[in-house]
């Protein structure tokens, strides 16, 4: 250890003004990038402090300027970045003087840093335990030896079971992975810990899970933390204090809930109620479906019995059940959430929906219509025009090579025989109209728009179609919080103007109370709870249900983080999950026991009383 530095602090007890030992001081910082259009002003005069046993969290946008400052550091700004005013000092120790070895020494002993994906971080061919050993030889006099004995320490202090230090990168989960980066960053015992959105690419539990084993840490080692994220809510949860970054000025800063609670910016106010958390009711709820299907007419789309079996693995092949026997229910207008974690089958069911995935057994109906048995192995061009994707990635999902004319033009000639080139191109226009964009923006590449202009792009080309039902498969988790609330209110408003159905995929509990009429929860391949969202949301009754909704990020909440009840809830849940994979897909149909109308739970997890229609 290095000295004495143990600081225990209460997640939101800031040291005292007398007290704080000042590990980082920021000062009239500014910094710019040399553009071929001249100087670029990255962060303007931005200060602020950090204390020994401190996080600071700083939140803002993509291009706010949250990462240049963590770059410059660590002293990463590299050859067309460079600091124009202000110093950095950590640990008395001007970060602009230092160059060469003596950088290189003070990156790892001083200041370490957890990036935001593990697996990007991680050499993929070395072990996870073969990278603390490089960094410990390299930064200390310790034998090689000596360095596995540590790397197995710190394995073990991120909750890392011994038996997988041999492990490589690929084959952990994305937790574990994250928790390797954390102990890499630690092996020196620095004094300050940057996290440059850490836990974005993690699902909801995974990230509390991480978070709670930060916090331990840092109460044991007393290390500062400097916390960076867009998501104002989870900032709120694991800082003391936090600031607030737009355009490269810090416009507001403070005590974390107070500046959540009471803030002064209009700008925090803008990203607080861009996205209201879990367990905040919008407003409006309750909501029925604009114009969903009446009781006497079939939902637009139902899935019976619809289960996915993968074959997996070289001479020693095995079933995977991705799927296993879902009964879902999509009405006329209504927007339908599918919750769960990255694994559980979310986006199986949506390829099987979209007939990109074969089902193994099962039906889809499509205005009660067996699908699968008029139409075999392809889809009909029909099919594909009533039932559209809209994906992830907004930038892989369209072709760099084509202007932004193509993407909507080409599924109009695929489906729209009625409309010439000049119908087209009217229909193209009246398209970025829907999607609330110019028509200036037909002859750009979609390098040339940002995120959400990309996005708003794949659902017009969705739309071209003249779909009946989208399938938005995590269509605004790559994006920043406000243009994510953007987004959504668009698909709100498709769905209020058109009458289109929308299955939305999502582990974003917060997301899917705001825009979802039904919730539906998946667990490892079986549908366990649906009903209303604000249902869900405000009475879980499966304890995976709970479980998500206990580790969402909310500011508010009242209950702390336990430990060993999270351990008892996850034992549950897989002796749950085991029970059900004891009976082959198909094999007996599941039933579900109603709460209230809607409101249903599995029977085979939740014995709450006869079932009622």
């Amino acid at each position: 250890m290095k000295g004495s530095r143990a600081v225990r602090s209460d997640q939101h007890t800031s040291p005292s003004a007398g007290d704080r030992d000042i590990v980082l001081d920021v000062h009239d910082l500014s910094i710019a990038y040399e553009t071929g259009r001249g100087d670029l002003t990255a962060v303007d005069h931005v200060s602020f402090q950090i204390a020994r046993g401190e996080t600071f969290g700083l939140a803002g946008e993509s291009g706010s300027g949250k990462s240049t400052i963590a770059n410059a550091i660590l002293g990463l700004l590299g050859d067309a970045g460079r600091v124009v005013s202000g110093n950095i000092r950590c640990e008395n120790v001007q970060v602009a003087d230092l160059s060469g070895e003596a950088l290189r020494m003070f990156r790892w002993n001083e200041v370490s840093m957890v990036f935001q994906s593990a697996m990007n971080a991680l050499n993929p061919v070395m072990t996870v335990s073969a990278q603390i050993v490089d960094v410990l030889t390299t930064h200390t006099g310790r034998s090689r030896r000596e360095s596995q004995a540590r790397a197995l320490e710190l394995l073990d202090l991120v909750g890392i079971d011994a038996t997988r230090a041999g492990a490589y990168p690929h084959q952990l989960s994305g937790g574990m992975r994250q928790r390797a980066v954390i102990a890499i960053a630690l092996a020196l015992e620095p004094t300050l810990l940057i996290m440059d959105e850490p836990t974005t690419a993690l699902d909801v539990v995974v990230q509390q899970e991480i978070i709670q084993e930060i916090k331990d840490l840092q109460a044991r080692l007393g290390f500062a933390i400097l916390f960076i994220t867009h998501d104002l809510s989870l900032m709120v949860e694991i800082s003391h204090r936090i600031g607030v970054m737009r355009n490269g000025r810090l416009v507001e800063s403070g005590d974390a809930k107070q500046v959540y609670t009471r803030p002064a910016h209009a700008y925090t106010r803008q990203l607080i109620e861009a996205f209201p958390a879990v367990g905040q009711p919008t407003a409006a709820e309750p909501r029925p479906a604009a114009t969903a299907s009446t009781p006497s007419e079939p939902p637009v789309v139902r899935l019976c019995q619809l289960s996915k079996v993968f074959r997996v693995g070289g001479f020693r092949r095995r079933d995977v059940v991705a799927v296993r026997d879902v009964d879902l229910d999509l009405a006329r207008g209504e927007i339908l959430a599918l919750v769960g974690e990255s694994g559980s089958g979310k986006s199986t069911v949506a390829k099987m929906l979209a007939r990109l995935e074969q089902p193994t057994s099962g039906s889809i109906l499509l205005d009660g219509k067996d699908v699968l048995a008029q139409e075999g192995r392809r889809a009909s061009l029909r099919y594909r025009s009533d039932i559209q994707m809209v994906f992830q990635d907004p930038f892989g999902s369209l072709n760099p090579a084509h202007h932004i004319s193509h993407f909507l033009e080409r599924p109009l000639i695929l489906h729209r025989h009625d409309l010439d080139a000049a119908g087209r191109r009217e229909e193209v226009e009246s398209l970025l109209r829907s999607v609330e964009l110019d028509a200036e923006l037909l002859e750009r590449f979609p390098h040339e728009l940002s995120g959400g202009q990309r996005q708003r792009i794949a659902i017009a080309r969705a739309l071209a179609a003249g779909p009946r039902v989208i399938l938005a498969d995590e269509p605004t988790s790559m994006l920043d919080v406000s243009v994510r609330m953007g987004v959504l209110n668009l698909m709100k408003g498709l769905r209020d103007s058109r009458g289109i159905s929308i299955l939305y995929i999502t582990h974003d509990l917060a997301a899917a109370r705001y825009l979802a009429d039904t919730t539906v929860v998946m667990l490892r391949g079986s549908l366990v709870e649906g009903g209303r969202s604000n249902e869900i949301m405000d009475d879980p009754r499966h304890p995976y249900t709970r479980l998500l909704v206990s580790a969402a990020p909310d500011p508010l909440r009242e209950a702390s983080y336990d430990r060993a009840e999270r351990s008892a809830a996850r034992l549950a849940i897989d002796e749950l999950v085991r029970r059900r994979s004891d009976t082959p897909p198909g094999a007996a149909p599941r039933e579900r026991t109603f709460l209230s109308g809607t409101h249903w739970v599995d029977r085979l997890d939740l014995d709450v009383g006869p079932a009622t229609d």
